[in-house]
């Protein structure tokens, strides 16, 4: 299992083995970056369950077994989970928001795999809430708190919510968050690709898994041909920030965002252009399918003649995939990475 896979397994457990009357946590219950899981329904006999999940296919899933899932969680709440990610910085903001939503006595869950600073967690939980509980199951930890007004750490609490909250990053202003790629600044890849971005494309383009705007940002600064550019971006929250980056800024493209997972294609066709640093990782594995799709979704958004310029781990074979579709160059290659521009000579 993967990290998870294994906190939605303990959560289950837990829940199997819960003790506690089932009438004291009856009402609203939210869950913080909800995953798709069996312990969903031990919680449905107990209120209206808000699912807040800003990740695409996970979302998704969500939203196939029956589940509304929501951007923002509003309301007052009996019990709220939270599903730690390595953003220890957005897990706390949530925990943090958690303790303000909860009712008095309302019941507070945070699942954590020991990969994911489960202990680490337990401290600062115990620090914020003056007590904490905790049961272990496939390597992961299942937090439990009470929440009373009187022991919490309203200062600490304050400090948390501030470090997950929209700011502004980098040179130029950039809004981002914790919770999204590369949030305090450009990653090298991106980096590499924006600087090598030729001036004379123009038309319609799209930029794949634009994160929080700054290929977008290259584009639209540096060609001056550009009528229109859509960004697709799985997590709402970095679409969100690249809203705030881009159309604040009078570009004259038409801008377009669409809250979408790549990999389960593209309404696009027809494009002069398209732009991506492909993800090639999933949690702490390298998965090179996720770029292979990235590549193919983007052949097939372009129209014969239309350019595609991608920035990629200099070992991984993407040329492989383009073999009869494109005429591709190898633009430069530096700090471990390559930048790779092609024009697509005949549909697949």
């Amino acid at each position: 299992m993967n990290e998870t896979e294994s906190q939605i397994a303990a959560l289950g457990v837990y829940f199997d083995r819960d003790v506690a009357p089932v009438e004291t946590f009856r009402g609203p219950q939210a869950v913080f970056r909800a995953q798709p899981g069996g312990y969903l329904e031990w919680l449905r006999p107990l209120g209206t369950i808000h699912c807040h999940q800003t990740e695409r296919s996970a979302a998704f899933e969500l939203e196939r077994m029956g589940f509304a899932v929501v951007a923002d969680v509003v309301g007052s709440f009996a019990q709220i989970i939270v599903f730690a990610t390595k953003h220890r910085e957005e897990v706390l903001y949530q925990v943090a928001l958690a303790t303000r939503l909860l009712r008095e006595g309302g019941r507070l869950l945070v699942v954590a795999a020991n990969g994911l600073g489960a202990p680490s967690l337990e401290r600062r939980l115990m620090e914020l809430l003056g007590s904490a509980d905790a049961f272990s199951k496939h390597k992961c930890r299942v937090l439990v708190a009470l929440k009373e007004t009187a022991r919490l750490n309203a200062p600490l609490r304050a400090q948390w919510e501030a470090a997950g909250a929209f700011r502004q990053v980098m040179e130029g202003g950039f809004f981002s968050a914790p919770g999204m790629f590369s949030w305090k600044a450009m990653d090298q890849g991106s980096k590499l690709l924006a600087a090598h971005l030729p001036s004379t494309l123009k038309g319609r383009g799209a930029d794949l898994g634009a994160g929080y705007g700054v290929l977008s940002h290259a584009l639209l600064s540096r060609c001056q041909g550009l009528e229109a550019l859509t960004l697709i971006e799985s997590e709402a929250k970095a679409l969100e920030a690249a809203r705030m980056n881009l159309t604040s800024s009078g570009y004259p493209a038409a801008l377009d965002f669409i809250w979408a997972d790549v990999t389960q294609g593209l309404p696009l066709r027809g494009l002069d252009f398209v732009v991506t640093n492909p993800p090639f990782h999933a949690g702490k594995g390298a998965v090179p399918w996720l770029g292979r799709c990235f590549i193919r979704e983007a052949l097939s958004a372009l129209k014969v003649g239309g350019q595609l310029w991608f920035v990629a781990n200099r070992r991984l074979p993407y040329e492989k995939d383009m073999e009869g579709i494109g005429l591709i160059q190898t633009v430069i290659e530096a700090d471990g990475f390559k930048v790779i521009g092609a024009i697509k000579v005949r549909d697949a």
